[in-house]
């Protein structure tokens, strides 16, 4: 990807080096005695950072003090907080302490506008009772550097203090643990493909286990699992696309890869909400694992693309987003889910700009109880988030009961909670009901998400592994996809009112989603709504849910308001639930019921529950063409017929050459394009002298007792007269079966 050149301080663009490679030296601007710009020292080699002097005043140095080369002051500017980060921490292993970020905001944009950076000594050890038993680290030092964005959008050091008040570890025998991740920091290479870190400030989780930065770890005989892989895979189906990212050296980097029926699946369901799975990049996993999932009409997640990363960077990300996007033909979704990585976040920044970006819940509130169970208030206050973060209809409410618990528990300090409140915007449920989620972001409390490949990629599972059982893994996951349909399309759920918008939706919606509206619609009984204003056509409704028991707990009395248009047969509740899932919430059909209204208006019954989705999606956008998922099910539909021809044909020897027969008449018919059809049928339904006089039952599941093993001795023959056949003795027949 193209990088944007650094601006030196006359304001002209650095031209990059001839091979593509970062600019490695940053100029200094000239003072007034016109001395030539000084070549970057080796700290800043390859950093996008330019030693620009804000204060100069013109003034040389009098020969005083030698002052360090490498040390942080002001007029050091950096493109990213990453860039930033990587200079300071750099400098505190080399200088020996240990860095952290002290404070940190960003704009709405997510782009860093004030920070932070300082040694991991400063401040002063908590004063609750519960830390005074040991000893802390912090003795209030005061060295920190202070980085503000300003017009030209870089980080520009606007305060640098470098006096420490503890000595310093200079040696080199034994890093501190916060340098785990700098691994061969010097390297430029590496040091550009360090992880990404979270934004939410918690302990950083260790990638998966790599030999080297930037490399995929590879066991004994998983280059050659791959390489058979991706060559069965691509005999199998000239659809199957995948694509590989190469080193300077040409050592494999990161890799994408997605089958037809996945390609097929993205035709379907990938058009409004994308979710990218990361939660294997953790230490725990030997795999490093990532993949592009979505929701079909039967809420069942289905899979897009699989990748594999060697590392957590914002390069990777962005090369895979860009290789997802490359397969499905430019099709970007209406909104993508993600988790909490910065690398993350820029990399969607950058290649879906346009689409709408949240983050994964469900992994947030799991990784901020993590971060606060410590605390000698954990249970209080991990309930008092979740019903901030689940209870807040509206962003003034959000913000109102946020500022309550922060400064009840006295958390204005805790790094976790402030970064997340710095990104509201991208997870909390208030801010985030102007858009379709398909069903797959957690609004509710209760509700989890779970993992394409959960119950099939284990901590240790190896590569080769993975890709020996990986086409079982999405068999198993097609067959119950199929399931599913095969029960919608044959059978009718049991409804458990007279209300006719049951029935409706019963006979329209796949039977897992017309569940889910029907537990909405039976939970009406809890709620009883009255109008409360009325401006023009809207109605304003104040419905109250009572609480009551669900799974064991009392849920809260809560109020909702809805808005209803009678005459447009337009409402909305404030709860978003129709925003989230797509289905109309308990407190939007008791206002229906208040109006005797029992007939979903067309609007709210989604053509993506409906049983029928993938004809009507063909239909409506593929008038004139054929779709991949077309030619996907035609190929299913064959090969469950030919398994039931299979399964008939081994059964008796004559049967075993009626199929073989039939197989070879059957290929011979459509490789003959050029012969009528009309000419294809007798032979294709003719027998010769294997075949049995009489075909009723031939694809019958049951067969009569005794037929089994007589049918090819029973058998009339073309020419040869009748003849009686002889009685069978019963014992004779069993015991054949038997053997049989």
């Amino acid at each position: 990807v193209p990088m944007e050149a650094p601006i030196e301080a006359d304001g002209k663009s650095s031209e990059p080096p001839g091979n593509g490679s970062l600019p490695k030296i940053a100029e200094k601007s000239q003072d007034s005695g016109g001395n030539p710009g000084t070549e970057l020292p080796p700290l800043h080699q390859g950093k996008e950072v330019i030693l620009v002097d804000d204060n100069d005043s013109g003034q040389e140095d009098g020969g005083g003090a030698k002052v360090d080369e490498n040390a942080p002051r002001t007029g050091l500017r950096f493109k990213t907080y990453d860039d930033a980060l990587k200079y300071y921490k750099q400098y505190a292993a080399d200088s020996g302490f240990s860095a952290v970020t002290l404070k940190s905001s960003y704009l709405k944009s997510g782009v860093c506008r004030r920070l932070v950076l300082g040694c991991s000594r400063s401040g002063r050890g908590r004063a609750n009772a519960c830390y005074l038993s040991r000893e802390t680290a912090k003795i209030n030092c005061p060295a920190r550097i202070s980085l503000k964005l300003r017009q030209d959008r870089w980080l520009h050091i606007d305060d640098a203090k470098l006096d420490h008040n503890h000595p310093l570890n200079q040696s080199s025998d034994s890093p501190m643990s916060c340098y785990k991740k700098l691994t061969d920091a010097k390297s430029v290479e590496n040091g550009s493909r360090l992880k990404g870190r979270r934004n939410v400030p918690i302990a950083d989780k260790e990638q998966g286990n790599f030999t080297e930065i930037g490399r995929l770890k590879f066991g004994e005989g998983d280059d050659e699992q791959i390489q058979k892989f991706f060559g069965s895979m691509q005999n199998k189906n000239p659809n199957f696309f995948y694509l590989v990212d190469l080193d300077k050296q040409g050592r494999l980097r990161n890799l994408f890869w997605s089958d037809a029926r996945s390609q097929a699946a993205h035709e379907y369901f990938g058009h409004d909400v994308v979710y990218f799975d990361t939660s294997y990049l953790t230490e725990k996993y030997d795999l490093p694992l990532v993949f592009f999932t979505g929701m079909n009409n039967h809420g069942q997640p289905v899979l897009f693309g699989t990748g594999l990363l060697s590392d957590l960077s914002a390069e990777s990300y962005t090369w895979l987003f860009r290789a997802f996007l490359a397969c499905m033909k430019g099709c970007y979704p209406d909104a993508i889910i993600t988790e909490h990585y910065n690398a993350i976040l820029d990399a969607v920044r950058e290649v879906f700009s346009q689409v709408k970006h949240r983050l994964c819940l469900y992994r947030i509130m799991r990784d901020v109880a993590e971060n606060l169970k410590a605390h000698a208030e954990f249970k209080t206050i991990k309930r008092a988030l979740k019903k901030v973060t689940y209870g807040s209809l509206k962003p003034p409410e959000f913000e109102a009961d946020w500022k309550k618990v922060i400064e009840e528990h006295g958390l204005a300090g805790n790094e976790c909670l402030s970064s997340l409140h710095e990104h509201r915007q991208l997870w909390a449920p208030a801010y985030l009901k102007d858009k379709f989620w398909a069903g797959m972001s957690v609004s509710q409390r209760g509700e989890s998400v779970a993992s394409y490949y959960d119950g099939f990629v284990y901590p240790k599972t190896s590569l080769k592994q993975f890709f020996s059982k990986y086409e079982m893994i999405l068999e198993n996951k097609y067959k119950k996809e199929l399931q599913a349909d095969e029960e919608s399309s044959h059978r009718t759920p049991l409804t458990v009112t007279k209300f006719y918008m049951e029935e409706q939706l019963a006979k329209a919606y796949t039977i897992n989603m017309f569940r889910k509206f029907q537990e909405e619609l039976k939970a009406t009984m809890y709620c009883d709504g009255m109008p409360s204003k009325v401006d023009g056509p809207f109605v304003t409704f104040e419905v109250k849910e009572c609480s009551y028991m669900e799974d064991g707990k009392e849920t809260e009395s809560r109020t909702y308001e809805v808005y209803f248009c009678k005459e447009g047969l337009i409402v909305e509740c404030e709860c978003g639930f129709f925003q989230f899932t797509g289905i109309l919430c308990r407190h939007a059909l008791s206002v229906f019921k208040l109006h005797d209204m029992f007939e979903i208006p067309s609007r709210y019954v989604l053509d993506r529950w409906k049983r029928d989705y993938k004809k009507l999606h063909a239909l409506a956008h593929y008038p004139n063409e054929m779709l991949l998922g077309d030619t996907v099910e035609r190929h299913d539909y064959l090969s469950t017929q030919c398994r039931q021809v299979l399964n008939l044909g081994f059964i008796s020897e004559s049967r075993y050459l009626v199929a073989l027969k039939l197989l070879r008449e059957a290929e011979r018919a459509l490789l003959d394009d050029g012969q009528p059809a009309r000419d294809r049928q007798p032979r294709l339904l003719s027998f010769e002298a294997d075949a049995p006089e009489n075909g009723q039952g031939l694809f019958s599941s049951q067969f009569p007792e005794g037929e089994k093993n007589s049918l090819s001795t029973n058998a009339k023959h073309p020419g040869q007269p009748a003849k009686k056949v002889a009685e069978t003795n019963p014992d004779a027949v069993l015991r054949s079966n038997k053997e049989q």
